[in-house]
């Protein structure tokens, strides 16, 4: 069965009637996940600014000013604070190809229908960022001006406990951080609610993979590839499911082997077992993204050879059809 996915491609340097008018679009779906295990189930405003406070105290003014934009009740703006949401679950192959010209590829799995199918360069606070959004002002993975990369994929498990959405935590990296190392210091101290893998790559090449899991675990190596499974041995039923350990397999055989190139590397996300096209079981890979920190810019590829270019010095807007 064929499918069909509408693209934004945004520039919206501070918040504005862009981003409104996405979330008008958007949030009557997002309300129903919010509750989907009750209202009660959330926690409260105050425990949201809390945390905030907490965390990333950064961000308090940052949400206060969402809440304000978008006419939010108190429903809603413990939903734009993503403190201890519902639980969602994703795909994604990522790895860094550290030979001459150093990236980061990621293939984003994820049902096509719950996909904001967004990319968004914006200036928030002081640093430019290029990311895919999920969260309503979360990112999936992206680039900021200082070359700092990040890509997330879900980690297997349902475990969850008290933390922040991801994307949420991966915004704020971007924002404030300008090293791997930064970064890592970021994602040891906030809280994430549920299982992550977190690649990162810097403009010097610093190269980690952060495993991420609720009561605020955290592990942190050089592995410069991340699926669907923690640790060497994790057999889940989703990374039975996901084939997480034949594409982790995969992923290492072309990463070591000498005969290819950063393009073949690349074309090989396109193919299985990295690429599925399971879309009728919301497990479809909806994109590839590759993130070049040494000339700071992105490329994104979809099916049937679409792709598009965007940098921090050229970076044009437009929307388009992908079709599956």
């Amino acid at each position: 069965m064929k499918h069909i996915k509408f693209f934004q491609i945004i520039d919206e340097a501070t918040l504005g009637e862009k981003w409104l008018k996405f979330y008008q679009a958007s949030i009557q779906s997002y309300r129903k996940w919010f509750v989907q295990e009750g209202e009660f189930s959330r926690p409260s405003y105050q425990v949201c600014a809390n945390a905030f406070e907490q965390y990333m105290p950064e961000f308090l003014p940052f949400w206060q000013d969402l809440i304000k934009l978008t006419d939010a009740n108190d429903l809603e703006a413990r939903l734009l604070s993503f403190y201890c949401p519902s639980p969602y679950v994703s795909g994604c192959s990522q790895a860094v190809w550290s030979r001459y010209n150093p990236i980061l590829v990621r293939n984003y799995d994820y049902d096509l229908d719950l996909s904001e199918a967004r990319i968004i360069k914006t200036k928030w606070f002081d640093t430019e960022v290029i990311a895919s959004t999920d969260c309503l002002w979360g990112v999936l993975d992206g680039i900021n001006e200082h070359g700092l990369s990040v890509a997330l994929s879900f980690g297997g498990t349902s475990d969850r406990g008290q933390g922040f959405g991801i994307p949420i935590i991966l915004r704020y990296v971007l924002e404030f951080c300008q090293t791997t190392e930064q970064a890592i210091e970021v994602l040891k101290r906030i809280p994430s609610h549920m299982a992550y893998n977190i690649t990162l790559i810097d403009s010097h090449y610093h190269i980690a993979t952060v495993e991420l899991k609720p009561k605020n675990i955290t592990l942190v190596s050089h592995v410069p590839i991340a699926v669907n499974h923690q640790g060497d041995f994790e057999l889940s039923n989703y990374a039975i499911f996901s084939k997480s350990h034949e594409r982790k397999k995969f992923l290492i055989e072309k990463l070591y082997d000498p005969l290819i190139n950063i393009e073949n590397f690349i074309d090989s996300f396109e193919y299985a077992p990295l690429f599925t096209d399971n879309y009728q079981e919301g497990f479809g890979t909806i994109y590839t993204a590759i993130y070049n920190p040494t000339l700071k810019a992105a490329e994104y590829r979809w099916p049937y050879g679409v792709r598009r270019y965007k940098s921090f010095t050229h970076f044009e807007e437009e929307s388009f059809w992908v079709h599956y």
